[in-house]
This record gives structure tokens, sequence and C-alpha cells, in this order.
């Protein structure tokens, strides 16, 4: 296609980014866009869209990024920019690609201070919130650390500091432990609008990591009764870097007391918990905020909905015409090769509470792995059986017998 061909329309980019091109066509939207899956369903909800090359980290590959955009999405056809992860290590690209573009979402220089582990601690002991103590040096004593690489997202990359030596781009986190939490809000520079918290999932045994990404299931509230003092955490970081438009703060909950993790000052993956029926199409909020616009009140969700990511447990081949249920998504494409610790999809479930939510979730999560094992046993025995086949058939011919 032409690139005065190509449709007015919003440029989404994103290391995973199916959740944008859900959000944006609930709203009616027209959406192209890149991220580093283009899985099966991401690409229905889209006209256009292209699989980007990852880095050895897992970021977003630079490298014809800009280009490619150009390609996809010319300045003079974009109707705004909205980014999701993947651009936390690397703020210069994101400043490339809204160039001639109008930026929904947070400036680089925000996305480069949330993201520098030192100047984000500084700025959170200057707002006095309760923050772990951060180093670049390796504790004398790595019990009770954390290592991480300075812009990871999605928990891959976090480790236990013991073992861990000093390496460029790795900080070092004092451990808080409780229960993680996140809370999703709304901010227009100055003020924010709570969407609503979050619980999140522990990391299954087949995860690439302890703290890797799982899911998360809504809650009606924060637990421990934190919720005011993390709303005041947020509205004090929105004032201080002038946010916008949808963003995530992590934190964690210990009994009454609670921590901040990190702002994640983008549309987080909590949004497809928060992104239906009885709350406006949270893309068109996002964009409203954006401009300074923040509505006035929210309704309250009328069900409990939680999602939980599967991963490979072993390395399996996704089979042909293999049967997604409806409440499947992030959909690799038939034949991807999926490795041990590979994301395989991600499940929803809605129920009446978030504890039956969870647990519907979980239970979606392993009954995916099950079917796929399945699945790929049925197509083991078959290409035995072909294999038996054809040594008969030769056998028969060259008069030998089959081994």
């Amino acid at each position: 296609m032409l690139p005065e061909a190509r449709p007015e329309a919003f440029l989404l980019v994103s290391l995973s980014g199916r959740g944008l091109a859900q959000a944006a066509a609930r709203a009616g939207r027209i959406a192209v866009g890149m991220d580093g899956f283009a899985d099966r369903d991401t690409c229905d909800l889209a006209p256009l869209w292209q699989r980007l090359p990852l880095d050895a980290n897992g970021d977003l590959a630079p490298l014809g990024l800009v280009d490619a955009a150009a390609r996809l999405s010319p300045a003079e056809r974009c109707l705004g920019l909205v980014y999701g992860s993947g651009f936390e290590a690397q703020p210069e690209l994101l400043s490339r690609l809204a160039c001639g573009r109008q930026l929904l979402g947070n400036p680089a220089e925000v996305l480069a201070e949330s993201a520098d582990p030192m100047r984000f601690a500084s700025l959170a002991r200057r707002l006095g919130l309760p923050f772990p103590e951060v180093q670049s040096a390796p504790p004398a004593d790595p019990a009770g650390w954390l290592a991480k690489r300075a812009g990871g997202c999605g928990g891959i990359h976090v480790r236990e500091a013991v073992g861990s030596a000093a390496r460029p781009g790795v900080y070092f986190q004092r451990r808080v432990d409780g229960t993680p939490c996140s809370l999703l809000f709304l901010a227009d520079g100055r003020d924010i609008r709570a969407i609503g918290f979050n619980r999140l999932l522990p990391a299954p045994p087949q995860a690439p990591g302890r703290w890797a990404y799982a899911g998360a299931v809504a809650l009606d509230d924060a637990p421990g009764g934190v919720g005011p003092a993390v709303q005041a955490a947020a509205r004090a970081l929105t004032g201080a870097l002038g946010l916008r438009g949808l963003n995530g703060i992590d934190f964690v909950v210990n009994d009454s007391d609670w921590s901040l993790l990190e702002l994640n000052p983008r549309p987080t993956a909590t949004l497809e918990l928060w992104d239906a029926h009885p709350m406006p199409a949270l893309f068109d909020l996002h964009v409203q905020s954006c401009l300074g616009r923040l509505p006035v009140t929210l309704p309250k969700p009328e069900a409990s909905r939680a999602v939980a990511v599967a991963y490979a447990g072993a390395t399996l081949r996704v089979p042909a015409g293999f049967p997604w249920p409806d409440w499947s998504a992030d959909l690799p494409r038939m034949d991807t090769l999926l490795e041990p610790g590979d994301p395989v999809c991600t499940v929803h479930a809605t129920a009446a509470d978030a504890g039956a939510a969870e647990r519907q979730a979980l239970e979606f999560r392993q009954r995916i792995l099950d079917r796929l094992s399945r699945h790929a046993q049925v197509e083991a025995d078959r290409a035995r059986l072909r294999s038996g086949r054809v040594s008969s058939t030769l056998s028969a011919i060259t008069g030998t017998e089959a081994p």
C-alpha cells in the first residue's frame, strides 16, 4: 500500500500491543501498530500491523523501527502516537518516533526519569513517598536485595542479588515483602482519576523468573486500607512530572504499610481488566486526559475480572487448527515454536468477586497448557505413525526388513 493510501489512524507501538489495539477497537478508533509478536488476534484488531524484532534484552530493537513507522503510519496520516512498554530503556527512541507526530502520552524526558532508579528514588524521597533503598553497587550483604535492569519491564529481568555482580545497566534494590499490587490511573498533568487497584498474580513454575508478570486481578480497593495513600502518591508524582494519560504505579502492601516500587508512565497491562462495560472506552479517556481533560467521575465495574499469562513449560510447536477458546488472547500463529518460559497466551476470567475471578483464570491457564500438551502428543504420535508407514513401504519396495 502506498503511503498516501494509508488510512488516517492512530499509531500504536509497544512490546506487546494487543491491549492497546483492543482498547482502540472498543473505542471505535482506527489504529495501526507495531509490536514484538504480531499475534493473530492483535492483527485482527487493526487494518495494518507489523511485527518488530527484539534485541538481546527482549526490548524493541531500534534498528529500522523509525523507518518502519514511517511506512506504516506516515506523520501526515497519523492521528497520534500511543505507546506501551518497550521504551523504558531507550527513551531517545520514543523521541525519534514522536518526531512529526502528536505524542499522546508522556514525553521521553518523563520516561527517562521514571526509568532511572537513582533519579526516581531521589524524586520519591523528595515527595516523602515510601520507597526501598537502591544502589548501583552490589550490597556488602546481598541477602534481602534484588538485582534489576534499569529500564526493564515485565519483571523478567529481576533476580535475587545473591551471586549478581555489578554490570552496566544493573542496579540493586532492597526487597520488600508483601502483596504486590498496582494502581491504574488517568492524569492530566496536575490531577488524577483512579481507574482501579489490582493484585498481581505470582509467577507460575513455567515462567522465566520468579518476578515475571503473570497476570492480575481487579480489586474493589487496595489491601490494608492503603488506597488513599497510594492515590495521593499518584497525585504527587503527577504534579512533579506532569504525567498525562493512562499511567500505572506498582507497590507492595504489608499489613497496613505500603511501599512504592515503580511508576509506569504509560498504559499498562492491567488496562484490559478495566476496559469493559460500564467503563467508558479507556482509549478515548487516555487521549482526552493527554489533552488536559479528566472525567469527573467513573462508574464502578459490574463484575470482577482477572487475567493470567500461560507460559510454556517445555518446547512445543503451536499445532495447526488448535481450538483457542474465546477467553484466550495474545494468540501465537500456527506452527510457532515456543521454548520453555515463552509466553503462550493470556486468559481472561469474569466472576462475581475477585477471588472467584482469580481461581477461574488460573483454571483456564492450566486448561490451555493441558490442551496444548495433548495436541502436541497427538501430533507426535501421528508423526511416528507416518514414519512407520514410510519405513514399511520402503522395506516392501527394497525387499529389506524395516529397522
